[in-house]
């Protein structure tokens, strides 16, 4: 086969896509599109491709196989949605929408296109999170029945442009009450449970630390999965504190998993069939050799220089890979969705002041 032809919406986000679609022999980036030209020229002076638009319907029309939509959130589902009513192949970033109106859309044209449709969650393809999963499905945990995620990342400073302009994390973002960035947390929790949430119980702390914002500091999104695991997801993207952006834990019947909670500190975890003792903690690293693939204990030179802990460059390997061998990708539409939905409900149960609700089945819409 021919290179895949890739486009790219969106050219903030998108010129790290770019720089992991080119470490690939069998995958091109041919084009780029956003609707601000400056934004554009700037990119092509740094990133040269043979097509650049400021429109997204001229991107679609340009001969291209697959489209990376690393727009802004509110636009993810109707970019996906034009481009599978084309039968172009969808990588779109987290979220995959923000209501259910357009979840339901989304879903439509993905079961009617002959493209397929993935969900960017590039956090289910850090090693960490790979090696736990890897060792759930081994069941040297037991059996698991509690998870943690948080996603603490201030990005006040991206809420106004250099011209005193909301930016779309204003807008759509810092507006709303609720767990509405949440598939970074909840992905990977999901994916080891491989699991969907049926109910989600959410909370926040109201707004301090910029008291004009609408959403709160930090919110709690309790999650209940359908087989009757439980899931506490928090989000905070506005308090003053250090970035912790990957914090996780899992708890089984014969063991357990802690992530760092500051810089320095070692990936843990304690197993009950391989503990010296009841207190004694081991490193995750130690498990490596019998729960990754080589690739991800000796990390190619290509995913050392790849954001989000080397995350992006085996996802965007592994979705050409798909792609190409038309085999099915591993966050299709039913997992977006799924990683999706509990973060959009959330919003009602933080106005109805925590009240469950429930979470519907996409496979049976």
């Amino acid at each position: 086969m021919d290179k895949l032809k890739i486009g790219i919406a969106g050219t903030n986000r998108g010129k790290h896509f770019f720089e992991d679609f080119g470490k690939l022999n069998d995958a091109e980036v041919v084009a780029v599109m956003d609707p601000d030209k400056e934004a554009v020229d700037r990119f092509c002076k740094e990133h040269p491709v043979m097509h650049a638009f400021t429109k997204y319907e001229d991107l679609l029309n340009c001969d291209i196989d697959v489209v990376v939509i690393a727009s802004p959130i509110q636009m993810h589902a109707q970019q996906a949605i034009l481009a599978l009513n084309k039968n172009i192949h969808v990588l779109s970033e987290v979220t995959a929408a923000t209501t259910v109106e357009d979840c339901r859309a989304l879903l439509q044209a993905a079961k009617k296109s002959n493209a397929q449709y993935m969900m960017a969650e590039n956090y289910c393809y850090i090693r960490e999170n790979v090696a736990v999963r890897n060792m759930v499905e081994a069941g040297v945990f037991g059996k698991i029945y509690f998870a943690e995620g948080e996603y603490l990342h201030n990005v006040t400073y991206l809420h106004y442009d250099k011209h005193g302009e909301a930016t779309w994390r204003r807008k759509e973002i810092t507006t709303k009450r609720g767990s509405v960035y949440a598939t970074h947390s909840l992905g990977p929790t999901l994916d080891w449970f491989n699991d969907r949430v049926k109910y989600v119980n959410c909370l926040g702390s109201g707004s301090h630390t910029v008291p004009e914002y609408e959403n709160d500091d930090s919110t709690l999104m309790l999650c209940r999965t359908e087989k009757g695991a439980l899931i506490n997801i928090r989000l905070d993207m506005v308090s003053n504190r250090p970035h912790n952006m990957g914090y996780y834990s899992l708890q089984g019947t014969k063991g357990c998993y802690e992530s760092p909670r500051v810089p320095g500190e070692e990936h843990r975890v304690w197993l009950k069939d391989y503990a010296a003792s009841s207190e004694k903690w081991m490193s995750l690293s130690d498990f490596y050799a019998d729960f990754l693939p080589p690739e991800l204990i000796h990390f190619p030179e290509e995913a050392k220089g790849s954001h989000h802990w080397g995350a992006d460059y085996f996802m965007v390997k592994e979705f050409v890979q798909c792609i190409r061998e038309n085999k099915p990708v591993k966050i299709d539409i039913y997992k977006a969705l799924e990683f999706t939905l509990p973060g959009i409900l959330s919003e009602e149960s933080i106005r109805n002041g925590g009240t469950p609700i429930e979470v519907p089945d996409v496979h049976t819409w």
